[in-house]
């Protein structure tokens, strides 16, 4: 016999089943604000990193006389202190005080401003004010236009002194052409020149890494002179450039 009861209804506080309309979309929309949030720190990262690449220095590259190239500023690997401190080569050295007594004694009344000029800047502070009291003093200036001097210096030989480091007995003649009453003179002064280096941190300012801490010349006499006078030049004479500040 069949039963004709009713089937139970479920109870009123169950959870309908149906589906959004717009369920799809409104997926993608939380995936994208998802992402976008994401996105938000990874922003931030490449601003900061473009900060942080904008406030570095510049990128100077030195090409050094043996072809080789070094970074400015940073030290090479494997050479140790030699890449940024100077004074470890002796050809960079003598190279140093040619261009020194290449500029500083090769001069003319129309020149010797310039000339000057860039010689003290190679010179420690000290020696470079040592240097200026002298010349006030004696009005080296003002007797070059008035005699309308012109040196051009010769040198004949470099030496390193043995046991002192970066220290260099310099010999050369100087010859000093002069005008007095409508006549030109010239003298020939044959010196021996004593140079000595101090060694510095290269840096943008003074790249050689090097400064003149002393100078000093005094006359030759006897067979040693007319040795000097006689003998050809060491190297040609060439315009010094010398670095543009002072320890």
């Amino acid at each position: 016999m069949k039963s004709n009861a009713l089937p139970l209804a479920e109870p009123a506080t169950a959870t309908p089943k149906y589906y959004e309309v717009d369920g799809a979309l409104k997926a993608n929309a939380n995936k994208a604000w998802l992402l976008a949030f994401l996105t938000v720190p990874i922003a931030l990262l490449a601003i900061g990193f473009a900060i942080f690449v904008r406030m570095q220095p510049p990128t100077v590259i030195r090409i050094g006389p043996n072809g080789e190239a070094a970074v400015l500023g940073k030290q090479a690997k494997g050479t140790g202190s030699d890449a940024a401190t100077a004074g470890t080569d002796e050809f960079l050295d003598e190279a140093f005080v040619k261009r020194f007594l290449s500029s500083y004694l090769n001069y003319s009344a129309a020149d010797v401003d310039e000339r000057w000029a860039s010689s003290l800047n190679m010179m420690t502070r000290n020696l470079r004010a040592n240097t200026i009291k002298a010349m006030a003093d004696d009005n080296t200036r003002g007797k070059i236009d008035d005699g309308q001097i012109e040196s051009v210096f010769h040198l004949r030989e470099l030496n390193a002194v043995s046991g002192e480091p970066l220290t260099y007995l310099v010999y050369g003649v100087k010859d000093v052409h002069h005008l007095s009453k409508g006549t030109e003179s010239t003298d020939h002064f044959v010196n021996e020149y004593r140079v000595r280096l101090i060694a510095d941190r290269r840096s943008d300012l003074n790249p050689d890494g090097l400064w003149l801490a002393e100078y000093s010349e005094r006359p030759i006499d006897g067979e040693r002179r007319d040795r000097i006078l006689s003998a050809p030049d060491a190297v040609a004479e060439a315009d010094g450039t010398g670095n543009g500040g002072g320890q």
